[in-house]
């Protein structure tokens, strides 16, 4: 039987909340420690070895790096549910190959579960996030020899390139169940940093080799690397307190957990709250700013609006939208909602979007221009610049680099990806930082890897960037009301027919005696006027 997410969150924090009760004790009153979020609560399986069972330096089973790392997101309001019960100190990467093909039922370790059980395929095609430690224990036998017999560098390196081998099979099968999962591969540590000098020198070199051929088969698999070498060798004598044993302690596991995994996990698109939140600049010292409701195990009782790292105002629960005045104009701000809820957690993957005001400069160039007012208003909202030499050149038409970076900053577009095309490279990074931000929200999508950045941008091709932020921002398609009232498109696709129908539908474009010319180039004068008119039916 399937539960839905939203149930499945709240299972989660009632069981982690059950855990952290002393035997013994009263649980008829519980603290609160889930904090409110806008992102999506994952679903968190670990795999591998004794390092994700959470063996100690003692040999005993107690919190390892996956637990605080479980912890942690859960905390913050970003898992509904963990499993490390498919992990097994002694496991080798056969062993996880193995269980994988024969999807195993394995009791649950971990919280936000229904059942006591469950399979590892159908663990892994719910996942949102994997943790995989594999391959340690291909190598230890070999490596534990080292100590008398001296580094045996073939037996390794034949050992490990199996381990290699079934790591890469292992991604591969995960992958084929769940594409979209994202899996982050344990690189290895110095497990042996008692032994001699020489010794010492020999297997570093290995573990740089090892770690090399890891990251790269993780990566090829569309999985990431997570290095752990540095972090455990900063205090071994805490981390790996035990000459005799070559596992953790628990602190070292929390450092792996804090300093290695969380860092890279919590920087992941799948926590990304920027579409969340929407700015749109009034005037040269005036923006409105739009948001969505957060969620919270219990319930959001408040929003903290940060503007520039600094408290700007506090406003119910139920109010979702406030006007920032007095701002300086042609400065950039930043903006931040905070989420807290009746415990006083406040949310920490938070919507956050950039802006800058407007100028109230005029330009010398558009008195008696049809689009003057437009103008004026693109300018002040900070949507459109004019020139070094005071004019705004209004005939002037616009490429599809500048259409990009136009709608991204009426919409307070971020990200902190990078686009994939190839022919950005010579432009600035605010310009490259905008179409990738177009392109990371599904704006404009290229073709064969390339941009084509400096070609002017059609009306077609506008009214399509145009259509699917609309959508974006309501976060549903539109549906045309009517019959395109154009003639000149029926060679279009559906798609932008609908684009172009919608443009009309929403008093933004008019045409001209009944027909729309897709193909030709947009002007700056009719830009300002359909970007203004867009953001003012956002509204």
């Amino acid at each position: 039987m399937q539960f839905s997410k939203k149930f499945r969150f709240l299972a989660a924090s009632v069981l982690a909340l059950q855990l952290t009760v002393p035997v013994g004790a009263s649980a008829e009153k519980t603290t609160d420690h889930i904090a409110p979020s806008w992102v999506v609560q994952a679903d968190y399986v670990a795999l591998g070895d004794s390092l994700a069972h959470g063996m100690n330096e003692m040999g005993l089973i107690g919190l390892g790096y996956t637990d605080f790392v479980a912890q942690a997101l859960q905390q913050d309001g970003l898992l509904t549910s963990y499993n490390k019960g498919f992990a097994y100190s002694g496991y080798t990467t056969k062993n996880i190959l193995a269980d994988l093909q024969a999807d195993v039922e394995k009791p649950v370790t971990g919280f936000g579960y229904t059942n006591d059980s469950t399979k590892l395929r159908a663990s892994i095609k719910e996942a949102e996030l994997i943790t995989l430690t594999a391959g340690a224990n291909d190598l230890l036998p070999i490596l534990k020899e080292t100590a008398t017999t001296g580094i045996n560098t073939a037996a390794i390196l034949k050992a490990s390139q199996e381990a290699i081998k079934n790591i890469a099979t292992i991604l591969a099968e995960i992958k084929k169940l769940n594409p979209q999962v994202q899996i982050y591969v344990m690189g290895y540590y110095n497990s042996f940093p008692y032994y001699n000098e020489e010794l010492q020198t020999q297997f570093k070199m290995l573990l740089g080799i090892m770690n090399a051929s890891i990251k790269t088969t993780a990566e090829k698999a569309g999985a990431i690397f997570v290095p752990t070498l540095d972090v455990v060798a900063k205090d071994v004598a805490s981390y790996l307190p035990n000459p005799e044993n070559i596992h953790l302690s628990e602190a070292g596991y929390f450092a792996v957990a804090n300093e290695a995994f969380l860092p890279i996990i919590k920087a992941s698109s799948l926590w990304d709250a920027s579409s969340a939140i929407r700015v749109s600049v009034e005037s040269s010292s005036t923006a409105k700013v739009n948001w969505l409701a957060a969620t919270d195990n219990e319930e959001v009782t408040k929003y903290n609006v940060y503007v520039n790292n600094k408290l700007y105002t506090t406003v119910n629960a139920d109010q979702m939208a406030i006007t920032l005045d007095n701002l300086t104009e042609n400065t950039a701000y930043t903006v931040a909602i905070k989420a807290l809820d009746a415990a006083g957690n406040e949310s920490v993957q938070s919507p956050t979007a950039t802006f800058t005001t407007g100028s109230t400069v005029q330009f010398t160039d558009i008195q008696n221009h049809w689009a003057t007012a437009y103008i004026h208003k693109a300018a002040a909202q900070g949507i459109m610049k004019g020139y070094a030499d005071g004019t705004f050149r209004p005939e002037q038409t616009i490429t599809r680099a500048q259409a990009a970076s136009m709608l991204v900053r009426s919409l307070g577009l971020t990200t902190t990806d990078n686009a994939p095309f190839t022919d950005i490279a010579s432009y600035d990074a605010n310009t490259r930082a905008e179409i990738a931000a177009a392109y990371a929200h599904g704006l404009v999508k290229g073709k064969e890897g390339k941009f084509n950045p400096s070609q002017p941008i059609t009306r077609a091709q506008l009214a399509l960037m145009i259509k699917r932020a609309y959508e974006k921002q309501h976060n549903q398609a539109y549906v045309v009301k009517n019959k395109t009232p154009f003639t000149d498109i029926a060679s279009y696709n559906a798609e932008t027919q609908d684009a172009i129908t919608m443009l009309y539908e929403l008093d933004i474009v008019t045409g001209s005696e009944g027909k729309f010319s897709p193909e030709a180039s947009t002007k700056r004068s009719h830009a300002a006027k359909i970007f203004v008119s867009f953001s003012e039916r956002l509204k």
